[in-house]
């Protein structure tokens, strides 16, 4: 039976693969203003940050994403 928890996880997967949709739709433009030798220290490691969040966000999305069809077998083969 679904519950909030559920809900909330789904909600967070959302948004995790919404927000890795986003930035890596961006990458060619930070990879340049990263490149750019006129851009100050400060939007770099802005930038730099935000690929880091982005990394770990991935990691864990892909774990969940993974681990959804396991549950799902290991469900199943607990009703046989």
């Amino acid at each position: 039976m679904p519950t909030f928890g559920m809900l909330f996880v789904s909600l967070l997967l959302i948004g995790a693969l919404w927000w890795i949709k986003e930035m890596f739709g961006r990458w060619r433009s930070d990879l340049e203003e990263l490149r750019d030798p006129q851009t100050e220290w400060i939007p770099r490691l802005c930038l730099i940050g935000l690929w880091l969040v982005t990394f770990v966000i991935a990691f864990f999305a892909i774990g969940f994403i993974i681990s959804i069809p396991i549950m799902a077998i290991s469900g199943i083969r607990s009703l046989v």
